[in-house]
This record gives structure tokens, C-alpha cells and sequence, in this order.
């Protein structure tokens, strides 16, 4: 779906009553002819039993998003912040979805298509999705030894850059699978993660290609839209 179509409403304490019903037709009154609108949980927020997050499902048959809104008697409102704790009550809501749906993918994910780095059962592990031709991946890369004194590192590639960035996901994942330490796979990654790197001609196959696509199509579904993603491995069991 467009990105015209999944949008957060900027409601401020909008007076209407609240029940499903008044909701989605509010909804459809913003939302292009045909899309579909769904609220599919209402539960009391239990710091602030008075407020409601509500979830409302957004789709036009193909795809679909969440929004997530908060209500109390006739009022409804787009967030409510912890002031005092400095969160965000929809940026938990969201971030929960987005693990739980990543989680489903990430259970199932084939281990050739996971690097990793360390394996200290006392330590704690974080999954970063990451993509050779990204700038901020690159120096999230360098922080890799830094990293791995106090935790476990997985990383799985979904380029959000095309042909040439997927080729070269192809290749480090060649690569990985016959290292025999974690400094020749970081030597790896490094190699193919330089600003200067370049592919050979007709290294990696158009099939082979594809592949890499197919891996980072399926986590963008899940939830993936930047790169690089940290997510502890934790929240994905």
C-alpha cells in the first residue's frame, strides 16, 4: 500500500464518542474510497486504567498497517507520554507489534542466512539487520569488537539498496559459511561493507540475486523499513 494510504492521524482531543463503530467511520472519512478499516483491540492502559489504546487496522486488500490510538470517555488522542519515565505509550505499542510480527519471521529464519559473532551463553544477544552500501551500517560495523565484550552479535542482511548492494550481501554470506573465526567473518563483512568495494563481473547470478531479495522482501513485511535495525534477540522469542 501507498505510503498516502498508512498514515498517522494527527487527532488532538477530538470530541466524539468512541465507540468501534464512530471510530471507523471517522476513519473512513480520511482514508481513500475502498480501503478498509477495522479496530481490532481495545484494552485499558494499566498505569492509567481511565485510558484505552485502541488498534485499528488499515487495508486495501493487499496490504495492510496498524494505527494505534488512545481514548478516554469522548476523547481521543494520537499518543500519551510518560513524561516522568520519558516514553512514549505508541512508540511501546508499536515497537511490541513490530517484534511480535518480526518474531513470527525471525523464528523461522534458515541459520545460512544468520552471520554470528560470539556465542557467550552469559551475555545477551542482538539481532541487527544491516546492508553493505548503508553509511550508518557501516559505522555500526565498526563498533563490532565494542560490541562483542558485552553481547552476542546476529546479523542479518536486508539491503534497502538494490543490485549491486544485494550482490554483495550474496557474496559475504558465501563467504561467512567457510570462516573459521569471528575476526575472518568480520574481515568479511568489512571487506564488502568499504565504501570502495566492488563486485566482479558476473559473480553472482541473476537467481542469486534474487535470493538476497526474497530475504530482505520477507523482513520488510515483518516490519523492517531501516537499516541499521538492532533489535534484542530476546524480544524475538
Amino acid at each position: 500500500m501507498k505510503k498516502t494510504l498508512l498514515f498517522s492521524v494527527a487527532l488532538a482531543n477530538i470530541a466524539f464518542g468512541v465507540s468501534n463503530e464512530e471510530i471507523i467511520k471517522f476513519y473512513q472519512q480520511i482514508v481513500p474510497e475502498g480501503i478498509k478499516v477495522e479496530v481490532t483491540s481495545r484494552e485499558k492502559i494499566a498505569q492509567f486504567p481511565e485510558y484505552e489504546s485502541i488498534l485499528i487496522n488499515i487495508s486495501d486488500g493487499q496490504n495492510s498497517d496498524t494505527e494505534v490510538v488512545f481514548a478516554n470517555k469522548d476523547l481521543i488522542f494520537p499518543d500519551m507520554f510518560d513524561l516522568k519515565n520519558q516514553k512514549s505509550f505508541k512508540g511501546e505499542i508499536m515497537e511490541n507489534i513490530m517484534n511480535k510480527k518480526l518474531a513470527d519471521t525471525y523464528k523461522k529464519e534458515d541459520s545460512k542466512n544468520i552471520i554470528s559473532l560470539g556465542n557467550d551463553p552469559k551475555k545477551p544477544t542482538v539481532v541487527i539487520f544491516s546492508d553493505p552500501e548503508c553509511p550508518y551500517c557501516r559505522a555500526e560495523l565498526k563498533n563490532t569488537e565494542k560490541r562483542l565484550q558485552t553481547q552476542n552479535i546476529k546479523i542479518i542482511l536486508t539491503s534497502v539498496h538494490d543490485t549491486s548492494a544485494l550482490e554483495k550481501s550474496y557474496l559475504i554470506y558465501k563467504e561467512v559459511a567457510t570462516a573459521k573465526s569471528d575476526s575472518d567473518k568480520v574481515k568479511i563483512l568489512r571487506k564488502y561493507f568499504a565504501e570502495d568495494a566492488k563486485v566482479p563481473e558476473k559473480a553472482v547470478t541473476e537467481q542469486q540475486i534474487e535470493q538476497m531479495n526474497a530475504l530482505r522482501t520477507k523482513y520488510f513485511s515483518a516490519g523492517v523499513k531501516s537499516v541499521p535495525k538492532i533489535v534484542e534477540e530476546a524480544k524475538l522469542k
